[in-house]
């Protein structure tokens, strides 16, 4: 944080206190007068912060393929010019937010896709950063900002400055056959796992039985070990479904199930880790939420799961609407509009619904290079003309090249709100107190908002 009166560690103290479910292991450092930095976290800090005389680190994060992630940004971050630096390590793959202090400057980003939230929020005092809002709320900055993936802030006592150092454009649908360009994402496919897991032993998989989900951990037992892990309220069609799944994939699988008696519990929780009382994104993170608590009960500390698909390869039978209604063009630009917004519609969601159990959330569908080549993918080959229920045609057909079983490979999508039951839970929920579901979950935001602690 930046300040321009007053002592800035008191300040920071208040911010990680805000935090605290994000790790118990902290560390801050006043840099100079107007500057601290500070993180918390769940492994040991020094892996996550580093500080140098009139200059300081800290990420929140990992870059996959670096041994030693605060080295790896050190080495860049700490000295030279900025931009170039920053735009160098914005292209690392990973999910990362990062903030560098400079004497009486600090710099902020994260990466492209937006995998890691960071936060900003300004008044006439100071300018204060953070993984959640709720931080900054907590030192009465209500108007917050997010950090924009791409871009780099500077902030000093000229104000804050945004500069664009990456700009993803949509490229143009390539002229290929079906084959080609099937053979071209099982190879891309193949690059993402071994970035992922590169240094892994062992991982999670947030498992449904669904095509997603099993590409993802049909890619990863190829580099590493593998087990499932399913949750779902008693009686959810996914828990009934997923032993057999996880049979025909020859995969340990470990399931939780969860009584409707506990839901609410976990939804007050879930509103007040996300920040918002969106009923889909609460639908999903529940689940997410559980998931992670199942991985991290069994030791992980990475859970793999297939976000990011659906935008990619049509999932949702939205596009098919869209297809039907608006034609071709009006699809491929509703697809890259869903990748655009990916990090404020799923990324940022995901990672806070799982952060307090030190579980880090990763996808092959996020690797650039994935991106990059399924938007010149035809999108023929993921959405067809005429009310298509089956949809991504070319991800079906590259899973099954991956070793997917066809069963699997053929399931047609069930959201994870649906198949786990949590939509429908909350929605009685509700109803039992003669609200629709967007106004109990509305209630629920405004009751845990203030909260300082985790619900």
């Amino acid at each position: 944080m930046y300040t321009k009166t007053g002592d800035p560690s008191q300040v920071i103290e208040d911010l990680l206190l805000a935090l605290g479910h994000r790790g118990t292991t902290k560390s801050t450092y006043l840099v100079s007068e107007s500057v601290a930095i500070g993180c918390s976290s769940h492994s040991d800090v020094a892996e996550r912060f580093l500080q140098r005389p009139k200059a300081a680190l800290t990420l929140d994060g990992s870059f996959y393929q670096r041994e030693n992630p605060v080295k790896f940004a050190n080495t860049h971050l700490t000295k030279g010019i900025m931009r170039s630096a920053a735009s160098r390590v914005m292209s690392e793959p990973g999910g990362f937010s990062i903030l560098v202090s400079r004497e009486t400057k600090i710099f902020a980003f994260r990466d492209t896709n937006g995998l890691k939230p960071l936060y900003f929020a300004a008044n006439r005092r100071l300018t204060a950063f953070a993984s959640e809002r709720k931080a900054l709320w907590s030192i009465g900055l209500t108007k917050t900002n997010r950090v924009s993936p791409g871009k780099l802030y500077t902030i000093s006592r000229h104000g804050i400055n945004e500069a664009r150092l990456i700009q993803f454009k949509r490229p143009q649908e390539k002229r290929m056959t079906f084959a080609q360009s099937k053979t071209q994402l099982v190879r891309v496919l193949k690059r993402s796992i071994r970035r992922i897991t590169t240094r892994i032993g062992r991982v999670a998989v947030a498992f449904s039985g669904g095509l997603d989900s099993a590409l993802t951990a049909a890619l990863a037992k190829t580099k590493c070990e593998v087990e499932l892990v399913s949750v779902g309220l008693s009686g959810s069609p996914e828990l009934s479904t997923v032993d057999k799944y996880a049979r025909q994939l020859d995969l340990p699988l470990t399931t939780e199930t969860f009584e409707l008696d506990v839901l609410e519990t976990y939804v007050r929780r879930v509103v007040w880790l996300i920040e918002e009382p969106n009923l889909m994104k609460v639908s999903v993170a529940v689940p997410l939420h559980w998931a992670a608590m199942l991985a991290a009960k069994k030791g992980f500390t990475v859970m793999l799961c297939g976000q990011g698909s659906d935008e990619l390869y049509g999932g949702y039978y939205k596009y098919a609407r869209i297809l039907d209604a608006k034609g071709r063009r009006a699809l491929v630009a509703e697809l890259y509009r869903s990748i655009i917004e990916a990090a404020e519609v799923n990324y940022e969601r995901d990672e806070q619904a799982t952060a307090p159990f030190g579980v880090e959330l990763r996808t092959p569908f996020a690797d650039l290079d994935v991106i990059k080549f399924s938007l010149t993918i035809p999108s023929e080959y993921k959405v067809k003309a005429g009310n298509d229920v089956t949809r991504k045609w070319i991800l079906r057909a590259a899973a099954r090249d991956l070793g997917v079983p066809d069963d699997i490979a053929s399931r047609r999508k069930k959201a994870i709100q649906h198949g786990t039951g949590v939509e429908n839970a909350i929605r009685k929920l509700a109803k039992s107190r003669n609200l629709t579901a967007e106004a109990y979950l509305t209630q629920v935001h405004e009751e845990v908002r203030k909260q300082k602690t985790m619900p």
